[in-house]
């Protein structure tokens, strides 16, 4: 039993040295998730996203206290940009993404409200998430909700006022009634004239109170209602949504693993000493190696695709060559920031921990589960620094939205890999002549 023991403990200093020898590979398992956990946590400030609103009037006689009731939200949540006249205007703003939120006032809501009508404010949004959507709704609720208070306000002050002019006319009548009981017996001549503005006093307490009756208990406690709705006639589940997200990581983590184990292996295997010496240049070398996985990653992104389109029925509200235009580009991106992994790394341990820091970074930063519109500006660079960030923005524009992402976001992922391919070559160069 003690030679069985000292057998098995003799594993114990190996393992440890082994370990101890990758000071590295120690400071990226414990330091690494550690730093992108506490980037996350300063990066999304525990806020509510406000929305830019864009009011639409387009009647031209409504009255600057209507204007002022409706445009005026104490809403946090609300940022005015104003009022627009043209409906049509105002979506094309939001479809540029100059506004999150378009407000339609309803024509002559006070004619509405006195038909026995709610008055219904029409809310448009650009949202394809649906917890964005989601959110965009309960701002309409309380954005309306606060319109009823006060409205309800006003009423309720208009009431007490009209009450009080009314108090009068009923004193009048009923002092012109006692009149005419003291004028009845000598039977004086202008009895005829008294009754006529008796009459006319008290069709207008009968009319007003007449109105305010026939006004149903739920338009008068809530006049106005909120309907919202999205440029885009599709509504998405959480799976379609997240879909054209979870393409972007699976490519770029295969990509990144594929690339980061290419060179390091061939590296402690030998075959690197047979390319000094072969006819080869850096260039070549790199270039070959882009080839061989752009092709088998193209491949794998047409088998991932079409098992989300035609089996997971995810829509696909684009064109197909903005797709493919897309994919390869984020292919290409991908490779060479695993072929750069590859070349720093020293063993394939570390390459395939520096690859899971870096799924582990986009799964957090680049969108994936939270908004970057939540993300604290000054940690967005590291979002932005990520080629799933960009890769998620393009195939959720495509996909979703059916149009195409800015230009600014397909030449910046696209200068990214050119980048990291130029840093791959300069290392690749140093590690052949070396």
């Amino acid at each position: 039993m003690f030679k069985f023991l000292i057998r098995i403990s003799s594993f114990l200093g190996k393992e440890f040295v082994e370990i101890l020898r990758q000071p590295r590979l120690i400071l990226t398992l414990v330091f690494g998730p550690f730093l992108i956990m506490f980037l996350f946590g300063l990066g999304y400030p525990d806020q509510s996203r406000p929305l830019r609103t864009l009011y639409v009037i387009e009647d031209p006689n409504a009255a600057p206290e209507q204007i002022n009731l409706f445009t005026e939200s104490p809403n946090p949540a609300i940022i005015s940009l104003g009022v627009e006249k043209d409906k049509d205007v105002a979506l094309a703003k939001l479809k540029r993404n100059q506004t999150d939120l378009v407000v339609v006032i309803p024509p002559n809501p006070l004619e509405t409200i006195e038909n026995n009508q709610q008055a219904e404010f029409l809310v448009y949004h650009n949202e394809v998430d649906p917890f964005q959507a989601a959110y965009v709704q309960s701002v309409a609720r309380i954005y309306v909700d606060e319109i009823n208070r006060r409205a309800l306000k006003t009423v309720t002050e208009q009431g007490q006022a009209e009450a009080g002019s009314a108090q009068p006319s009923l004193e009048s009548a009923l002092a012109k009634t006692k009149a005419i009981q003291e004028a009845l017996p000598p039977g004086e001549t202008n009895v005829a004239a008294q009754v006529a503005d008796l009459e006319q006093e008290l069709t207008t307490v009968n009319e007003n109170i007449t109105t305010f009756r026939s006004l149903g208990s739920g338009v008068l406690v809530s006049p106005f209602t909120v309907q919202t709705s999205g440029l885009s006639e599709v509504r998405f589940t959480p799976t379609g949504f997240f879909a054209p997200a979870v393409i972007v990581l699976l490519l770029q983590h295969l990509s990144v693993t594929f690339a980061a184990l290419s060179i390091v292996r061939e590296r402690r295997s030998g075959i690197m000493e047979l390319f000094r010496v072969a006819p080869l240049t850096s260039l070549e070398t790199l270039l070959g190696k882009f080839l061989s996985y752009i092709i088998f990653e193209i491949i794998l992104a047409a088998i991932i695709t079409g098992l989300a389109v035609w089996v997971l029925k995810i829509p696909m509200l684009g064109q197909w060559q903005d797709y493919a235009a897309a994919i390869v580009v984020l292919i290409f991106t991908s490779l060479a920031l695993g072929f750069m992994i590859s070349l720093i790394s020293q063993t394939d341990t570390q390459a395939v921990q520096y690859s899971m820091l870096v799924l582990l970074a986009s799964i957090f930063f680049s969108g994936f589960f939270l908004d970057l519109r939540l993300m604290w500006e000054p940690i967005r660079i590291v979002a932005w620094s990520i080629p799933a960030t960009y890769g998620i923005r393009m195939l959720q524009d495509i996909m979703l939205r059916g149009e195409l992402s800015p230009a600014i976001i397909f030449l910046g992922v696209s200068a990214i890999g050119i980048g990291l391919f130029l840093i791959d070559w300069l290392l690749l160069r140093r590690h052949m002549e070396g």
